[in-house]
């Protein structure tokens, strides 16, 4: 078995609409209880910061882990002194904080339908008992991140990333070595390449060139191989008949009849 004093301060609760009544918080721990006082909201937040002090005792498992003690916390809401309904319930296993430091967490609420969220204070410390045993893991399944907490761990890691930048650069900056320098590899000239539209032009050019000059020299060579031949066509084969046959008839009708002698 081993001794424990919990140091609990139920802080406050926040996200809450603007709803009428008192809310206050009911917390059971083994054969402990209690209830903090009955708070109005104001500005969305109901406010307790109310502190618990109690020894508790948890005894140790067969494989050397710590058993689990829980922490019960209802939310309750009160109105007209006679109304009393549930916001929301929270159950913390203590034992999960018992190698922790003391810190402040905010908790989602089990069966809550204001999506309110409960901040507590726990801080665990042992004053007997054996100390050779080991501490389930911390449950964050219904722990929510604080805002302060967010924006720290990135300022962090922000911190983090332009320190090695400005190292890099630093170290990018430094002069490399001779010999480094000879090794590396020298910057090449970029070579010029022809133009290819020039070159299709001149491809073009030269093609039309040639073939005018084919088509030239064809028309040459046919012109010298044509007979030259004065012959009229009218001594032609087929026109040689009805030639002659009209030339007698001009003749006869333009020449004057011959005269008796």
């Amino acid at each position: 078995m081993v001794a424990f004093d919990v140091a609990l301060r139920i802080e406050d609760l926040n996200n809450v609409p603007p709803l009428s009544g008192l809310f206050y918080a009911k917390w059971r721990c083994q054969a402990h209880g209690g209830t903090t006082p009955r708070v109005p909201v104001v500005n969305r937040e109901v406010r307790w910061q109310h502190a618990v002090g109690q020894a508790v005792d948890v005894p140790v498992g067969r494989d050397g882990v710590l058993a689990p003690c829980e922490l019960r916390i209802s939310i309750r809401q009160e109105v007209y002194s006679h109304m009393r309904m549930k916001v929301g319930t929270l159950t913390v296993n203590l034992s999960e904080y018992a190698r922790l430091p003391a810190s402040s967490r905010r908790y989602f609420l089990y069966e809550c339908k204001l999506n309110c969220t409960l901040k507590l204070t726990i801080a665990i410390t042992q004053v007997g008992g054996p100390s050779s045993f080991d501490v389930a893991p911390l449950d964050r399944s219904m722990v929510l991140t604080d805002l302060n907490d967010i924006i720290a761990s990135d300022s962090n890691a922000r911190g983090t990333r332009d320190a090695s930048s400005v190292g890099n650069s630093i170290s990018s900056q430094q002069p490399l070595p001779q010999q480094q320098q000879q090794l590396l590899p020298q910057p090449q000239q970029p070579q010029q390449l022809p133009c290819r539209r020039t070159a299709n032009m001149t491809s073009a050019s030269s093609i039309h060139s040639n073939t005018t000059r084919s088509n030239t020299t064809e028309t040459s060579q046919s012109r010298a191989l044509l007979p030259i031949d004065n012959t009229d066509i009218r001594d032609l084969a087929p026109f040689q008949r009805s030639a002659r046959n009209n030339q007698r008839i001009v003749d006869s009708l333009f020449d004057p009849p011959s005269m008796p002698t």
